[in-house]
């Protein structure tokens, strides 16, 4: 019952506690939209001041063509010069009726650019662009800056009680049912937790306490434990890799006797074993070595005498086919 009632608490307060967090916070998208319509209802002047503000923000200056420094505020709407260092750039903003700017606005911009000075061009809009605006201002190296950009860069320059929405701060519909969804998942794994904290020790397996009530006469010895790995050795296996690690093991382990240098198969039925002096002769320690696999039984042993020796090389055979 314990555990029930923890995750019970736990759902309760999680759900609760996530949902009047959610009230708090706002909605971004909202608020985004909100700016937008915000953008779209100013008047032409308005719109440009607060672009240029932004701008002012970003490191840019307005300037007529000549170069004299101005407020950039046109009633003609006329693209306005800016300049940030020695870069002079032209930026152009699309403030009306229409919320998809098309490639008309972009046509041309990259060559009104060049001809008052300019060397980049910007266009702003607090709608969007359409595809082949896009698409042209790529080829004319044109910046695009539509709504959901632009929103962010100009939201700080407007007073709070002009701001769309005031203080208010909306909840996501589906805020609460994600807050309750995740106060539930989270009573879930409390409950989980606290049931098997509360479960009582399993205890051994059958096989574990007949193995620990097996009287030690029973068990195995070392000695049969040897008897079973021999047994494992005389059974030869049929798969490929299995032969190559007990060919590379048998190599191996004549290595290791006392007058050999080293030991490789040559050919798959030859083992040549190079001896570290003349007067070397390991095949008494050798040959039982070999024996123990009965697919290596039969093999050919050539006694490679060490580089310079005047013996001649011998081949054995340890067990006949």
């Amino acid at each position: 019952m314990f555990p029930f009632l923890l995750a019970l608490i736990v759902f309760a307060l999680a759900g609760a506690g996530a949902t009047v967090w959610l009230r708090r916070q706002p909605s971004k998208q909202n608020d985004l939209t909100q700016g937008l319509e915000y953008l779209a209802g100013l008047r032409w002047a308005d719109f440009i001041r607060l672009v240029l503000r932004a701008m002012h923000a970003a490191g840019y200056s307005t300037i007529s063509d000549d170069g004299k420094p101005t407020d950039g505020v046109t009633s003609d709407g006329k693209d306005i010069l800016l300049k940030r260092g020695a870069q002079r750039t032209l930026l152009s903003c699309k403030h009306g009726s229409a919320s998809i700017v098309s490639a008309q606005a972009v046509l041309g911009l990259g060559k009104s650019s060049q001809l008052r000075g300019a060397t980049a061009a910007i266009v702003v809009t607090p709608g969007r662009f359409d595809a082949e605006a896009r698409r042209v201002a790529t080829q004319q190296q044109v910046e695009l800056i539509d709504g959901e950009h632009l929103w962010p860069k100009v939201k700080p320059f407007i007073p709070e009680q002009m701001l769309p929405g005031g203080k208010a701060k909306t909840l996501h519909p589906n805020a609460p049912r994600l807050a309750w969804a995740g106060a539930a998942v989270l009573g879930a794994i409390v409950w989980l937790l606290a049931y098997n904290m509360q479960a009582p020790i399993e205890p051994e397996p059958a096989t574990t306490a007949a193995a620990a009530s097996t009287p030690a006469s029973t068990q195995a010895s070392p000695a049969s434990v040897t008897a079973q790995a021999n047994s494992d050795l005389e059974q030869e296996p049929t798969d490929p890799t299995a032969l190559g690690n007990r060919r590379k093991e048998a190599a191996d382990t004549i290595s290791t006797l006392f007058g050999v240098d080293k030991a490789i198969w040559s050919t798959q039925s030859t083992l040549l074993v190079t001896l570290s002096s003349s007067d070397a002769d390991p095949v008494a320690e050798l040959c039982p070595l070999l024996e123990r696999y009965p697919e290596l039984a039969s093999s050919r042993v050539q006694l490679q005498p060490p580089t310079g020796s005047d013996h001649p090389v011998r081949f054995i055979q340890c067990r006949s086919y």
